[in-house]
């Protein structure tokens, strides 16, 4: 009897002692990302998941905080590291990029005039919700951050990248994106389109008479995937449609070299 005892305890802590083994082995990458969340909480901030800015967790509680010097700063890349998600690492260092460019000057927010514009565009009011941030300007215009809300799949959001160039006007309100593959199979046979690519929808908000300056504009963009582009009267935007990362800022800096030294469309 004592032995059978003895056995079934025996049985039950090894039992319990390979539950415990199954549901507290981690991978590497899951040591790695706690490794870097312990660091975070020692070192008494937490990182914005948008903007890979750091705040102290009073500012986080409080849901309101100014920009702080760390915000204006590039992240060194030894601290990009220790951020826990890669989504953030991969923000920051696209972030890093717009700092540390001596093209693009910071600026705290927009203005009620600018916020007014963007607010009015095709490009950000099609989606459930949107926030924005990190707010660049430059001699042709601004660059920024904002976060689409879609509630149609889940709440989905994050930072992407946004351009407003200020352009001569064309008295006309124009927005494209790439085309579904619905939308391609049926421009096979039916393509009424104002303004015809293989890639990219044309949708026409407001007809325009300078179809010359738009099609000059909208040929070189459409060469670049994954873009949502509009242009209304005087303001021409360009977005992005994934998260923020220096390849995309690079793209944007590419896309005003070829602008600037092919079009001029600027004023």
């Amino acid at each position: 009897m004592f032995l059978e005892i003895l056995f079934g305890v025996l049985v039950t802590i090894g039992v319990g002692w390979i539950f415990y083994l199954f549901f507290s082995w981690e991978t590497k990458s899951e040591k790695e990302q706690h490794e870097r969340m312990k660091r975070s909480l020692e070192d008494a901030y937490i990182i914005d998941p948008e903007t890979g800015a750091k705040l102290t967790l009073e500012q986080a509680e409080s849901g309101h905080w100014e920009g702080s010097a760390d915000e204006f700063r590039a992240m060194p890349e030894a601290e990009i590291k220790n951020l826990v998600y890669k989504d953030q690492q991969t923000a920051q260092r696209g972030l890093n990029h717009l700092i540390g460019s001596k093209r693009f000057l910071r600026q705290d927010m927009f203005s009620d005039e600018q916020f007014d514009v963007v607010e009015r565009t095709i490009t950000l009011s099609h989606y459930d919700d949107w926030s924005y941030s990190n707010v660049f300007q430059f001699e042709e215009g601004l660059i920024f951050l904002p976060a689409p809300e879609t509630n149609s799949v889940g709440m989905v959001t994050e930072s992407q990248l946004m351009m407003w160039l200020k352009i001569d006007s064309i008295n006309g309100h124009y927005y494209f994106r790439e085309k579904t593959k619905t939308e391609t199979f049926f421009d096979k046979v039916r393509n009424d389109d104002e303004l015809k690519y293989a890639t990219y929808e044309c949708f026409t908000f407001k007809t325009s008479r300078q179809m010359l300056q738009i099609k000059q504009i909208i040929d070189k963009l459409v060469t670049f995937n994954g873009l949502e582009i509009e242009i209304h009267n005087d303001n021409l935007f360009i977005k992005t449609l994934r998260l923020i990362n220096k390849e995309d800022v690079l793209t944007f800096e590419k896309i005003l070299s070829i602008l600037y030294r092919d079009i001029k469309p600027f004023h």
